[in-house]
């Protein structure tokens, strides 16, 4: 099993015993709102087909997502989705009870530096909805550099699309937080 630790919190593949907490953390409409593949309301169903799709897709090698635990009790939950040869794309979403406290960078540098060291990455894509500059901090501190771009993302949870700028980190470029 894959395990990565940074300070004090864990990254571990999703479990299906994670569906009941995803639904938990997932039912806020913020977390939502700031996300493209959250719906909302968030239910244990919604969950449940999450938890089985993210474990098929990291045993598949498209797509690896992480619950991410502080005592091991899931906080927030982080992933890169292979989108190209050695390119990938990062998400990730943090729990309302964590938010303020640095846990999107530390879960962001972490499957960033699994994503160059293991998976032999050479770049990681990433966006924020221009709504939730607190998104594009995280990313600016890991090294991200705005592309220019701004694309329209659809929203589940707004139903609708959303302006969002997409920055892109290089494994030259990266700089892990230890």
């Amino acid at each position: 099993m894959t395990i990565l630790k940074i300070k004090d919190i864990t990254l571990r593949p999703i479990e299906l015993a994670d569906a009941p907490r995803f639904a938990e953390l997932c039912n806020d409409e913020t977390l939502a709102r700031n996300t493209s593949r959250v719906p909302f309301p968030y239910t244990l169903e919604d969950a449940t087909n999450f938890v089985n799709r993210a474990i098929r897709e990291f045993d598949d090698g498209a797509e690896y997502r992480f619950a991410v635990c502080r005592a091991e009790i899931i906080i927030a939950c982080t992933g890169v989705m292979k989108t190209g040869d050695a390119e990938f794309e990062l998400g990730y979403w943090v729990g309302q009870k964590a938010r303020g406290q640095g846990i999107a960078t530390l879960a962001a540098s972490a499957v960033s530096h699994y994503a160059f060291e293991r998976l032999d990455g050479k770049t990681i894509n990433a966006g924020y909805f221009l709504d939730n500059p607190a998104s594009g901090r995280v990313l600016t501190k890991l090294g991200f550099k705005p592309t220019g771009e701004i694309l329209k993302i659809h929203s589940l949870a707004r139903d609708d699309k959303m302006e969002t700028a997409r920055l892109m980190l290089t494994r030259s470029a990266f700089q892990p937080i230890v």
